[in-house]
C-alpha cells in the first residue's frame, strides 16, 4: 500500500507542475494581465489528481510515476489504446 502512495504522490507532483508550465507558458505567449486565482487553484489541482492517477498507472518506480504523472492525460488515453488493442487481439 505504501509504494502506491509514492506512485501517487509522484504522479501527482509531476501533474502539478505540468500545470505550473503550462500556465506561466499561456501568461508568457498571451501576455495576460489578468490573473484568476480560483481558476488558477482548480487547473493545478485537476492538474495534480490526473497526474496521480497516471502515477498510479505507471506503477512500476516513483520515477516512472512522476513522468506519468507530468504526460497527464496523454499517458492515461495511450495506455487505453494500447490495453484496448491487446485485448482485441487476444
Amino acid at each position: 500500500m505504501e509504494k502506491y502512495l509514492i506512485y501517487i504522490l509522484s504522479g501527482f507532483l509531476g501533474g502539478i507542475i505540468r500545470g505550473l508550465v503550462g500556465f506561466v507558458k499561456n501568461k508568457t505567449i498571451d501576455k495576460a494581465d489578468h490573473f484568476k486565482p480560483t481558476y488558477f487553484v482548480v487547473t493545478i489541482l485537476i492538474s495534480g489528481i490526473v497526474g496521480g492517477a497516471a502515477g498510479v498507472l505507471a506503477d512500476t518506480e516513483w520515477q516512472i510515476s512522476f513522468l506519468a504523472g507530468y504526460a497527464g492525460t496523454d499517458f492515461i488515453e495511450n495506455l487505453y489504446k494500447i490495453k484496448l488493442l491487446r485485448n482485441k487481439g487476444e
